[in-house]
């Protein structure tokens, strides 16, 4: 249970949720503890709702919410968050348990217009009237039902399945760059959220599959509970640099995280490789948001890498080009070579030669990774060969620094 007080957000745990096998909301508001306050609790709520003032002040002009209060937006479009978490008004309680609500069949040409309109129009709403889901981040984007091989708009508390970006609208073909990274990251062993790089008539995007849901039995997707590592260490702000988490942070959260020791080495070993990539690309924005924790009873597994794009196709070069997450005292990306990993492996504890192994096959193969995703890619306009142009000379260069 949520409710204001004078000063704060209080989060209660009802005595049934308090069992010590019970799932945890989030690994900073444990359920034994029964009652939390405070910025945990602003942390978590944080990372479920847009960090978009143009998103927020559409959610206050659809539905009448409170922008700057995050219950009022939640109450608002809360019913189909990350993770398996719904919020409601006390009296939608029943309909929201008996997943009310209905699925509405949608069109690649209605799907092509409401991409056009955030093309045009970066204030566009992201939410349909009936819909009532909730995202974080600042890209403009949209959920999806896939079934029966139809796409669908999920009302109500149904659950979506898929999660449609457009793409940075100031980087020419962002979405694609998204698109090929992951698919590159997958096949150089990492896990990986699946994507596709989907056309509807004269627009493009990026289409996720949520790994926070699962079929049931009957093919039925069910939610399956996570969180971002922000919300995971109590923290509300994304970058290290701003005060948030640090990967070292990160990596002592798996560790004491985790319900055995193979599962926490498992965990840091997933999230080094994460780390790895995102330095050998040349990923900017891998912050603590873009990692995020499956929650199941006390079990903690790391889940599939997502929002990874290499940023080699745009911008100025190396020398000025940051990493979300130092590595050995820097975030300059040129600055990390080998001598700042084995610093960054000495102080999180970690075997030095081993990962700059790592590092070095990484390194050695994504550049071909790379070029088979941008192949398999329907050449849109151009979109493919102008990209690969532009990204893979750079992304050359600098993975060869570590081969």
């Amino acid at each position: 249970m949520l409710e204001r007080t004078r000063s704060t957000l209080r989060l209660s745990y009802l005595d049934e949720a308090r069992s010590p096998d019970a799932t945890p909301l989030s690994l900073a508001l444990p359920p034994m503890l029964g009652t939390h306050t405070g910025r945990p609790v602003e942390a978590y709520l944080d990372g479920l709702i847009p960090d978009s003032d143009a998103a927020l002040e559409a959610i206050r002009r659809q539905y009448g919410a409170n922008p700057q209060d995050r219950l009022s937006v939640l109450a608002a479009i809360g019913k189909d968050c990350a993770g398996a978490v719904q919020f409601c008004l006390p009296e939608e309680v029943t309909d929201v348990r008996a997943r009310s609500g209905e699925l509405v069949p949608v069109s690649d040409a209605e799907i092509e217009q409401r991409l056009a309109e955030m093309d045009v129009d970066e204030e566009a709403s992201w939410i349909l009237p009936g819909e009532h889901w909730s995202l974080g981040g600042t890209q403009q984007k949209f959920t999806l039902r896939r079934q029966a091989d139809q796409w669908l708009l999920a009302h109500g508390s149904e659950p979506s399945t898929h999660i449609v970006k457009p793409g940075i609208r100031k980087l020419k073909a962002q979405a694609l760059a998204e698109h090929v990274s992951m698919r590159a990251a997958a096949d150089l062993g990492l896990a990986v959220a699946d994507t596709q790089f989907a056309e509807f008539k004269s627009q493009t995007a990026i289409v996720i599959t949520r790994f926070d849901r699962a079929p049931d039995a009957d093919g039925a997707p069910v939610r399956r509970h996570q969180e971002d590592l922000c919300q995971a260490l109590g923290v509300t702000e994304k970058y290290e640099e701003d005060g948030g988490p640090s990967a070292l942070e990160i990596i002592a959260l798996l560790r004491d995280a985790s319900a055995t020791p193979r599962q926490a080495r498992a965990n840091v070993e997933r999230f080094v490789d994460g780390l790895l990539y995102n330095t050998v690309i040349g990923a900017p924005d891998a912050h603590a948001r873009n990692y995020a924790v499956l929650l199941e009873g006390d079990q903690v597994e790391l889940a599939p890498l997502y929002d990874v794009a290499s940023g080699f196709g745009y911008g100025a070069g190396g020398q000025d080009r940051k990493l979300s997450m130092s590595i050995g005292g820097t975030f300059l990306l040129d600055e990390v070579d080998a001598d700042a990993w084995r610093r960054f492996a000495d102080v999180a504890r970690l075997d030095d030669e081993r990962l700059l192994t790592r590092l070095a096959a990484m390194a050695d193969a994504a550049p071909a990774a790379f070029e088979s995703a941008l192949a398999a890619v329907d050449d849109w306009h151009g979109q493919a060969a102008d990209l690969g142009e532009r990204l893979l000379p750079r992304l050359r260069e600098h993975a060869a620094r570590f081969a």
